[in-house]
């Protein structure tokens, strides 16, 4: 039996309930892991949800460790570290790690638009090959290593799910304080803020994990077939490892899908069935979808996805967001 496995979420009130979803399918398909140490590093949640977050825990005889994240918010404000969909949330786990450097050998680090579909038995005894973390490549952002001008990364890798090598921390005394000095140095070159930094400054320093541990929503939006017609020129898992990954995943990421996620009411998500399914054995399956007022752009591009063939919409897709990198550079 898999003796153990350290778990982190990060999330604000805004996110709690679907962390909440996001941890319930985590103790259905891992239980026999002995030893699942889930960590929250929860920035001014309700009290309802931290109820709720820990009732369901313990119907797995589990129990939620909360970390205190005053220092680590002191830190980001000092910074004046940007935003994400609204919240500095997103930089917490790259100042949180600080807490168990030492203390444990490795620490899984989960996005809250996450659901773990398969056993996560096999990280228990996962070979770093003595790098610093292990991250599955992103499937759209090819071009964001030019826009950082790094040459190290032969992959922009994705910060949804991040699991770091501790014990190269320890290892490495100064690893974790010539981040911070290296963040606060370069963040003014950062647009996806800690995705950026993960891949600027660990470049190099990296193990491509198979997509199973993130498989990510484009893979479900369009078929196999599709996407790798579009995108296929890039450095990126073959169509082999992709077509396994979706036979045998392990973790699915949404992220945003035509705008929308699937908790956003009116979304087109390819996730939202299977969002749905884990939100309705929750307990948070009383809270509605959530409204928003789409921006012109997004409502052109509903229509366009609506109307187009699924290539020519992703290859326009593409089009525009490599236009929108260039602006950026």
């Amino acid at each position: 039996m898999p003796k153990e496995l350290n778990i982190l979420y990060q999330f604000d009130d805004k996110y709690a309930p679907y962390a909440g979803i996001s941890l319930l399918s985590l103790y259905e398909n891992n239980k026999e892991i002995e030893n699942l140490n889930v960590y929250c590093a929860a920035i001014d949640v309700s009290e309802e949800n931290i109820r709720r977050i820990n009732e369901s825990a313990a119907q797995f005889n589990r129990t939620v460790t909360y970390l205190n994240c005053t220092k680590c918010m002191d830190q980001i404000h000092k910074l004046k570290l940007g935003t994400w969909n609204g919240s500095l949330a997103t930089w917490i786990k790259m100042f949180i790690i600080e807490e168990f450097i030492g203390k444990i050998d490795s620490l899984l680090y989960l996005d809250s638009d996450t659901l773990i579909e398969g056993s996560l038995k096999d990280l228990c005894n996962f070979d770093f090959e003595e790098k610093a973390m292990a991250c599955v490549i992103d499937s759209l952002s090819f071009e964001e290593l030019h826009r950082l001008k790094i040459e190290k990364n032969k992959y922009y890798f994705n910060a949804g799910v991040m699991f770091f090598n501790l014990n190269y921390f320890v290892e490495h005394k100064s690893f974790y304080h010539d981040m911070i000095l290296h963040l606060e140095k370069n963040v003014k070159n950062y647009v996806i803020n800690d995705q950026d930094l993960l891949n600027d400054y660990f470049s190099g320093n990296i193990v491509k994990l198979s997509p199973e541990y993130n498989l990510q929503g484009i893979h479900f939006m369009y078929a196999d077939k599709t996407y790798f017609k579009i995108y296929g020129k890039y450095d990126y898992y073959s169509r082999d490892e992709i077509s396994m990954a979706k036979e045998n995943k392990k973790i699915i990421h949404f992220f945003r899908a035509v705008g929308d996620y699937p908790w956003e009411e009116g979304n087109y998500h390819p996730l939202k069935r299977e969002f749905e399914n884990w939100k309705y054995k929750s307990l948070w399956s009383d809270i509605p979808n959530t409204t928003k007022k789409r921006t012109l752009i997004f409502r052109i591009e509903r229509i366009l996805y609506r109307c187009l063939p699924k290539v020519v919409f992703l290859a326009f897709f593409k089009f525009v967001s490599e236009r929108s990198l260039t602006a950026h550079s």
